[in-house]
């Protein structure tokens, strides 16, 4: 199996990470009720604890929708797990905001999970994924900047917004896939 090969591969079994995405969204829309509902120091608890349950989340969505998070028997499924867990190691980061500066948690956890996400551009040769890393970086940044004192309801919600739209064009990414699939066969 060639390079181009692998990567159809493990974007058709994988489905382009569809369910880590839909977690993480469901993720997002969590914090942003939260940030309604709840004070500033409870839903600082909810990043982190809601951090480290997203990609189980995800694994447990992929196998109730009978999807292999893990493309076993492709090469590149160890690449996409290895990028996936990049995340671990920004907890040091995630726990100097929340100690040092925590009204500015969920402008750090955004910008972090945004960027990890550029590598999957190339691994599933998927636009879905500059959307989603560009555009959180982005809707974060400019909300983090002109709307700095309400982080905690603004940042999540323009989050989730950008997440939201990546579903639906990741759907239509995997929906031409499997057409393309079905008229080669």
């Amino acid at each position: 199996m060639n390079v181009s090969e692998a990567k159809k591969d493990l974007a058709q079994k994988t489905k382009r990470g569809f369910p880590v995405v839909l977690a993480g969204f469901l993720f997002w829309i969590i914090a942003s009720i939260t940030g309604v509902v709840l004070s500033e120091k409870q839903v600082v608890w909810v990043y982190l604890i809601g951090m480290g349950c997203v990609f189980p989340f995800g694994l447990m969505l992929a196998a109730i929708l009978k999807i292999d998070m893990f493309a076993k028997g492709n090469p590149l499924g160890t690449l996409g797990g290895v990028i996936g867990a990049i995340n671990v190691l920004n907890i040091p980061l995630v726990l100097l905001a929340y100690f040092q500066f925590p009204e500015w948690l969920p402008f750090v956890v955004a910008v972090l999970v945004g960027f990890h996400f550029l590598p999957y551009v190339w691994i599933y040769e998927s636009k879905s994924y500059g959307l989603l890393s560009v555009g959180t970086v982005l809707v974060t940044s400019v909300c983090g900047i002109l709307f700095a004192e309400k982080g905690f309801t603004v940042i999540p919600l323009a989050v989730t917004v950008v997440y939201f739209v990546t579903l639906i064009s990741l759907s239509i990414e995997n929906k031409k896939a499997e057409n393309y699939q079905q008229i080669s066969a």
